[in-house]
């Protein structure tokens, strides 16, 4: 039980370092998502059961972090196409399973406004970071104001790990604070001459994170139990927007080393995908990896529906 729990933490933690991915929507595959939010919303009353379940799952989340978040930003600047491809296999095989949770009663009014408003927030959040022409920030301030932003964009953040469908990282990437975070001090962690600074950013973010992480569980919980119908068509919305978000993450390796330097390949789709035949046949065969891949994550969730 603590091993698979690690694995499946492992998992999970992959979302916070790859745009457009969900750590929820993952959660949900992985068939931990109720048992997170139920043991996140009654931490205090189920003190002792609530730390068997979590601090396997956050130990697995925490090393996948760490470990992978270097490897990672080495793999997105060489093929963010064959990288980002995979995942949108991931969150493309597990909609079925999803929309399992209410297949057996026809979509009502709610549900399918449920399903546009969700859709709608990620395709909003995509248009606002193509848009705003954030520069992205790639030290902070170590001063009371911005920290204090950070604890609060930790929050934010948060609140992706327990809504499927919202990315962190695509929603650091808005914020601007994704290079700063994640890139600069996630990816250094280990870079002990650092170590003072990377846990005055550090700390502030994690507190937020966890503050929001049990508020958010608390709403989404109730909401599962009172509006199951339109929760999961609200999952749904997200997934379906996330799989759009994810794509437009993709950039061109050949413009630019690193990632954020590249230039987005839907400027010029056609071209890309007519100069990168080996590329695109690589990613198609990484889509179905990840597709298969969370077709069989699915399996222990749907076994039990």
């Amino acid at each position: 039980m603590f091993f698979m729990l690690l694995v499946k933490g492992f998992f999970i933690g992959i979302a916070f370092i790859v745009p457009g991915l969900s750590g929820g929507t993952l959660a949900v595959y992985l068939g931990v998502y109720d048992k997170l939010l139920h043991a996140i919303g009654n931490i205090f009353k189920e003190f002792k059961e609530s730390m068997k379940f979590l601090i396997p799952l956050f130990i697995g989340i925490a090393i996948s972090v760490v470990a992978l978040a270097k490897l990672f930003s080495i793999l997105l600047n060489w093929s963010s196409f064959i990288v980002l491809l995979f995942f949108i296999g991931i969150m493309v095989g597990g909609i079925k399973g999803v929309y399992q949770n209410v297949s057996k009663d026809k979509p009502t009014i709610s549900s399918i406004i449920s399903f546009l408003v969700a859709f709608s927030l990620i395709i909003l959040l995509v248009v606002f970071e193509k848009i705003g022409g954030n520069s992205p920030l790639a030290t902070i301030e170590i001063s009371f104001g911005s920290l204090l932003v950070v604890f609060l964009v930790g929050m934010a953040a948060s609140m992706t790990m327990i809504v499927p469908g919202i990315s962190g990282s695509a929603l650091l990437l808005v914020l601007g604070f994704y290079t700063a975070i994640v890139s600069n001090v996630v990816g250094n962690i280990l870079d002990f001459s650092n170590i003072i600074y990377n846990l005055q950013v550090l700390i502030p973010f994690g507190l937020g994170a966890a503050l929001g992480i049990i508020l958010f569980s608390r709403l989404i919980e109730y909401c599962l139990s009172n509006y199951k119908k339109q929760t999961y068509y609200a999952i749904l919305g997200f997934i379906i927007a996330s799989c759009i978000a994810i794509f437009f993450e993709i950039r061109d390796q050949a413009t630019a080393t690193m990632i954020e330097n590249q230039v987005p390949i839907y400027e010029d789709l056609f071209q890309y995908l007519g100069n990168n035949i080996l590329v695109v046949f690589g990613g198609i065969v990484t889509f179905v990896l990840g597709f298969f891949s969370s077709r069989m994550m699915m399996r222990p969730v749907l076994k039990t529906k």
